[in-house]
């Protein structure tokens, strides 16, 4: 089998375990889970940016402001669609939110389709 295939078999599986594993954290707020996850990623992006010595390259491209402007209307519509998913699956509308991350990839191919062609 190709390669390509099993990593996209290995991605679905995991995206489907996704709604289980926000479960077990349903004590926990869903600002808080997401608070967590934006931090520690940044936190592994400076280190990686600055362990493979890319931080010039990084910051020539990154502080110019209409990419910071892009960039950040970017991050705040990820935090949103991060923070109802979570607190969808955590308020038991997992069905909902499964459905919702599904429809979302066929709407964007179908926007793409007829606005880019």
């Amino acid at each position: 089998m190709n390669k390509g295939i099993l990593y996209g078999i290995g991605a679905y599986v995991l995206w489907g375990f996704f709604p289980i594993y926000w479960k077990f954290l349903h004590a926990v707020p869903a600002l808080q889970v997401i608070s967590h996850r934006i931090g520690w990623s940044f936190a592994i992006l400076v280190i990686y940016i600055l362990a493979t010595k890319q931080w010039q390259e990084f910051r020539s491209v990154a502080f110019n402001a209409k990419t910071l402007a892009i960039y950040a209307a970017a991050g705040v519509l990820l935090t949103i669609n991060w923070l109802v998913y979570v607190w969808g699956v955590n308020a038991g509308f997992i069905v909902e939110t499964s459905l919702g991350y599904f429809i979302n990839p066929l709407l964007s191919v179908l926007m793409g389709v007829i606005f880019l062609r």
